[in-house]
């Protein structure tokens, strides 16, 4: 990193579904020749703070991939402060952090270091947990996120930041900063909300943390662990999707602008409906534009997790999809488009049974047109995605080359074709198969008299 650090402190904040409590936390930080303020806000949920943005102008704002190790990461690669602090939403600093800190930058031998915990609550238990805390970071020295953790940003570039850790990243952290130099754990407390341990019950969330800490530092994957303190399968599907009422799908373009959006809308239900058949996996839409993901949500519900798609091309989205997936601790990943309204539940089952035994595999679903409707993993594979002729009818073959001099086993499912054109389109209206909204499209707009195609 090049940039130069002309202050102190870059005070990095990671947000995602925290709009009001970052509005209240912000009018609480000083605006100072001697620190910078870092949000950094879910990629899918840019939007939703464009108000606060228009209201801080000494804040620098910055979007990144959901994944709070992730996020923190991308503030820190912009910092310009000889130290990064990284600070939750609900979390507030005592009065008294910037002159802590000082002092540190006055000790070569301290290289980061947390403040006291302390909840908002009244409630005994929160004294209780707030005990538990320090006598935690007594003995074994692991302060936890909502501390306040700061470091130096030379040392913190040194150890290759947070690493992207589905869950445990400040620990992580924290233990490979100590074999550095000195921790530095000041009296000054930060207070943070108690609310997820009042919704979440004291004692039911307290034993949740500390048997997740445990199984932590005994050696367990970080990503089994963010699996099940998310509640989350093992398995993913994704639906690679762009908002119905945004423009797209040019190459059914045949239509009025309403007539086109609500083919796409059946489409997409349609499509959504068949991969919710598969209870045993979870289900996440990869949204684009990355904007519209907070409409999407509204239209999904809560049975969906709605991410914002990330790049320019189609290998680009695909290989990001996949990271942002297997980010949240998933073992293995299935990806299919939205124009699949027919496809059958039995193709999705077989692709979670091939990658089931967690070798490095891929599957795919070849396409009637030369490309694919469907591929899953159990580990990321970017190289898959690189060099290919998207939109021709070499797609699954070049992948297919790829797949095999990455050494990876590969498994073919059954054909199929989703609907990418005109053509498809008819093949569907014929041939007389499930997908209901767009079988009720098809029969409002596209009669076929005769055998020959028209549209009304």
């Amino acid at each position: 990193m090049n940039i130069s650090a002309d202050r102190l402190v870059s005070i990095v904040i990671p947000v995602w579904q925290d709009r009001d409590s970052l509005a209240d936390l912000l009018a609480t930080l000083p605006s100072c020749d001697r620190t910078e303020i870092i949000v950094v806000v879910a990629l899918d949920e840019a939007l939703r703070y464009r108000d606060l943005q228009e209201h801080s102008e000494s804040v620098r704002w910055v979007t990144a991939p959901r994944g709070r190790g992730g996020q923190m990461d991308a503030g820190a690669a912009v910092a310009r402060g000889r130290w990064l602090l990284f600070l939750h939403a609900d979390s507030r600093l005592p009065t008294s952090w910037l002159e802590v800190i000082a002092q540190a930058d006055h000790q070569s031998r301290v290289v980061g270091g947390a403040f006291r915990f302390a909840l908002d609550s009244r409630d005994w238990r929160a004294r209780i947990l707030e005990f538990g805390v320090r006598l935690r970071v007594a003995v074994f020295g692991l302060p936890y996120g909502d501390q306040a953790l700061f470091v130096r940003r030379s040392v913190f570039e040194a150890v290759g930041g947070f690493r992207g850790l589905p869950l445990m990243e400040d620990v992580d952290l924290v233990r490979r900063l100590k074999r550095l130099g000195q921790m530095h754990f000041d009296a000054a407390a930060v207070t943070t909300s108690a609310r997820r341990w009042e919704q979440d019950g004291w004692a039911r969330r307290s034993v949740k943390n500390v048997a997740l800490i445990a199984r932590y530092l005994t050696g367990a994957d970080p990503a089994l662990l963010a699996r099940q303190y998310q509640g989350r399968q093992s398995e993913a599907i994704v639906l690679m999707a762009r908002a119905p009422w945004t423009p797209g799908k040019t190459r059914l373009q045949a239509f009025d602008d309403t007539t086109h959006a609500a083919l796409r809308r059946a489409l997409f239900d349609d499509t959504l409906s068949v991969i919710g058949t598969v209870a045993a996996a979870d289900h996440i839409i990869a949204c684009a534009p990355a904007g519209e993901a907070r409409a999407m949500r509204r239209i999904v519900g809560a049975g969906c997790e709605v991410i914002g798609q990330r790049g320019t091309s189609l290998g680009d989205r695909l290989a990001h999809a996949f990271d942002d997936a297997f980010q949240r601790g998933y073992r293995s990943v299935v990806i299919v488009g939205s124009d699949l309204p027919d496809l059958p539940e039995r193709s999705l089952r077989a692709a979670l049974a091939s990658l089931s035994d967690a070798s490095d595999h891929v599957v795919l679903g070849p396409a009637r047109d030369g490309g694919y409707y469907l591929i899953g993993l159990n580990r990321p594979h970017p190289e898959l995605f690189l060099g290919i002729d998207w939109g021709t009818g070499n797609v699954l073959r070049q992948t297919l080359e790829k797949a095999a001099a990455l050494g990876l086993l590969i498994s073919r499912l059954e054909e199929w074709s989703d609907v990418d054109d005109l053509g498809d389109l008819e093949t569907f209206a014929q041939a007389g198969r499930s997908a209901p909204r767009t079988r009720e499209w098809a029969r409002q707009h596209w009669q076929i008299p005769d055998g020959r195609r028209g549209h009304g």
